[in-house]
């Protein structure tokens, strides 16, 4: 026997060591100037910002269920983290982090992170753009050499009192020609990298482009020190890393929680706004990246809140500042190729070696370099695309993504957010009462149709009574619920008022599956007939529900059928109520026309609706074997059979049948004394009507067996008409002296 070994884990793991090697490099060499720069703006110690992307790398990335998403310091939270500071000092701040993180652990056990399944996706498309185009604009300074506002600021107005716009002409004052050289050398590279035929050789492979470029720039400025010292970068140009000379050295960087004011409330009021806003950057980036990942793999957010909870208590005990996270980081991960959270442990290891180990040799990248990254990381982002594809998708979905663009450039990210939220929120509410449920309008005569969707909550309250007040008077309304699964009870109150007003402006009103209001029973499925119904129905019961199926297929309606469930209903056996002799023309299939399902109804099909001896043995079978309690003879209107015995055709076998026709042919010109023509619709109309009258009495002088069924009781015979221009079928029956009854009308209305 065939076994199959269960695949390697391990080997899967090395495999994509190789994408997430160099994509963890990637990302650690950004975020050191990330969370220094986070760390200042936030007025904590400038180890704080390591700390949080190190725990950010060692403690939640193996712990989340996020493939390539990255945590770290947010430059989001810096504002709040600043005012909690001036607060309650640093080390009381440290406790209402790690309180914050106690409260994201508990949204996580109790599913909050459902809300992130409700974030519009013009949002977090406008989200990704939007943090591109502020990327952008604010590495163009540092790559002309002009640092004073810190990395990771993504404010419209800055610290050094300029907006992102106006310190693009202010930098000019103080460029550096060597930050210009090699911020363009460092962006060469980067695109040089990018070209699909440089993927061809393995060097390119092995050697990352962002590490390629940063080498090549500490390189370039090294040199520069040493043969030209004067236009060398140097000081606030640089990363500028704390440098740690001891194992004592490391031990003054970390704070401790000040646990004496645990019964300050205000460390709960912060801890709460710190968890909340967290949280929902978190929620947000944890979408944003699902989108970017090239797999498409979905991260449970939940699970997400719970290991953003823990990164941010230990953060809290060993002096770090508040993690979510990031889609700067995170678009870093992807755009580098990495394939697995393994990038996301190896940037945190790589990160706290390295500012244990090297910290002088951090100190020698040259912030320019850095920017060149970002700058190509903010226009992978801003995807031109997004644009067209937003547009596409209608004003409801690309005024919410521009919103988000425009807020988060001219405010900062959170607000731009709450911005893009708010107006998604009026443009879901205006599509909502614009498509607030299934609406058609019929073409033939003056029918309405509304299809009430399965929650129709408040904000369809308008749309609908709006609808009601234009409905004119004696027009043909339906309104159907049958899909409904919510209904609130204004908008039951509306339709139970229209009932009243449609009675006073003379509207026909069918109401399909009206269940109530609130949470609504599903409709029953209709099944298949047992032997007990079938025996129980009496012939005129049949018939009522034969007129009960057609006003519904007239109505656009029908019966709520699991077809799945009916084959189970009748393998063992079937129970048909009726036979129906109907034409074969292919717009009048009984099942649909009579709204009816399998093992509801036996179908006989043959041009002209004529009988013979086999189509009688099936009525026989039909109704003395198998329990059937109805036959219907059904006729329709511009039938091309009687239009061809209307015109004598003669051709092969169908002569044959186009002669049964005859006598309903010679009948009509009978009584109206004057031979019928094809050419007139009215007469052949009422040669279809004779035609059905002629064989209703065949089929009772013919069989013994079924006209003594009908003297019975047991069975009825019928005749019908259906209209393929309506679709209404009018029936009319037969007395034993075959004159019709009075319900019969030989003209179609």
């Amino acid at each position: 026997m065939q076994t199959h070994k269960p695949p390697n884990r391990n080997s899967d793991l090395f495999a994509s060591l190789k994408y997430d090697f160099p994509a963890g490099i990637a990302v650690f060499l950004i975020s050191i100037p990330l969370s220094l720069g986070i760390a200042l703006a936030s007025g904590a110690p400038l180890f704080s910002g390591l700390i949080a992307g190190i725990i950010g790398g060692i403690i939640i990335a193996p712990l989340s269920g996020s493939a390539l998403g990255i945590s770290g310091p947010s430059a989001g939270i810096a504002v709040i983290v600043l005012s909690a500071i001036e607060t309650l000092g640093f080390k009381g701040f440290l406790l209402s982090l790690l309180v914050a993180g106690i409260i994201q652990i508990i949204m996580g056990l109790t599913r909050a992170g459902v809300i992130a399944y409700y974030f519009p996706s013009s949002v977090i498309n406008g989200m990704l753009s939007g943090i591109g185009i502020i990327l952008f604009l604010k590495q163009i300074p540092h790559a002309v050499g002009y640092d004073l506002d810190y990395e990771g600021d993504t404010s419209f107005f800055q610290a050094d009192s300029y907006s992102s716009f106006s310190e693009l002409s202010h930098m000019l004052e103080y460029s550096s020609p060597t930050a210009i050289v090699i911020a363009l050398i460092s962006l060469a590279i980067l695109i040089l990298w990018e070209q699909p035929i440089m993927r061809h050789y393995r060097f390119f492979q092995l050697f990352q482009g962002v590490l390629t470029a940063i080498v090549v720039a500490v390189l370039i400025n090294q040199g520069l020190q040493s043969f030209y010292p004067e236009l060398a970068l140097t000081g606030n140009h640089l990363v500028m890393v704390p440098v740690l000379q001891n194992s004592g050295d490391l031990l003054s960087q970390l704070h401790f929680p000040d646990f004496s004011q645990f019964n300050n409330p205000t460390i709960y009021l912060t801890a709460l706004t710190l968890a909340v806003v967290a949280s929902l950057k978190t929620l947000i980036s944890l979408e944003a990246v699902d989108k970017m990942d090239p797999i498409k793999r979905v991260t449970s957010a939940n699970r997400e809140l719970i290991v953003q909870g823990i990164g941010n208590a230990f953060s809290g005990l060993l002096g770090g500042i508040p993690l979510a996270q990031v889609v700067v980081r995170s678009s870093i991960n992807v755009q580098s190729g990495a394939k697995t959270k393994a990038a996301g442990v190896i940037y945190g290891l790589l990160l706290f070696f390295a500012v244990i180990l090297i910290p002088t040799l951090l100190n020698k990248i040259p912030l320019a370099s850095l920017a060149s990254v970002l700058l190509v990381v903010g226009y992978k982002l801003i995807r031109p695309e997004s644009f067209r594809v937003m547009y596409k998708a209608g004003l409801y979905h690309f005024i919410p993504f521009c919103m988000t663009i425009l807020g988060m450039v001219f405010t900062d990210l959170l607000i731009g957010l709450t911005i893009g939220l708010i107006t998604a929120l009026f443009s879901i509410l205006l599509e909502n009462y614009k498509t607030a449920f299934y609406f058609n309008e019929s073409h033939i005569g003056n029918k309405t149709i509304l299809r009430l969707s399965e929650h129709v909550s408040f904000l369809n309250k308008a749309n609908i009574q709006q609808t009601f007040e234009q409905l004119p008077d004696y027009s043909d309304v339906v309104i159907d619920a049958t899909r409904s699964k919510y209904i609130d009870y204004d908008v039951y109150e509306i339709i139970e008022n229209f009932k009243v007003e449609a009675q006073r402006k003379h509207i026909k009103l069918t109401i399909e599956n009206l269940r109530g209001y609130g949470v609504l029973s599903p409709v029953e499925n209709a099944r298949a007939p047992t032997y007990d119904i079938q025996k129980a129905l009496p012939p005129a019961k049949v018939l009522e529900l034969l007129k009960e199926g057609n006003e519904r297929f007239v109505n656009n309606l029908k019966s709520n059928r699991n077809l799945l469930e009916q084959i189970n209903d009748t393998r063992q056996g079937q129970f048909p109520i009726a036979i129906i002799l109907s034409c074969m023309d292919s717009r009048t299939s009984v099942e649909l026309i009579f709204d009816q399902g399998l093992g509801d109804v036996f179908s006989v099909r043959v041009a002209g609706n004529v009988i013979n001896d086999d189509i009688l043995g099936s009525m026989e079978y039909a109704c003395k074997i198998a329990g059937s309690k109805l036959v219907v003879v059904l006729g329709h209107s511009h039938c091309g059979a009687i239009k061809g015995a209307c015109a004598h055709v003669e051709l092969d076998h169908l002569s044959g049948l186009l002669h049964k026709i005859k006598p309903a042919v010679d009948a009509v010109n009978a009584e109206q004394s004057l031979a019928v023509t094809a050419d007139n619709e009215d007469e052949v109309q009422k040669v279809s009507d004779k035609n059905v009258q002629l064989t209703v009495e065949q089929i009772r002088s013919k069989s013994t067996l079924l006209d003594g069924m009908v003297k019975s009781g047991e069975i009825d015979i019928v005749g019908a008409m259906y209209s393929i221009e309506t679709g209404k079928v009018k029936f009319y029956g037969f007395d034993d002296k075959t004159i019709l009854r009075e319900n019969y009308s030989p003209a179609l209305n």
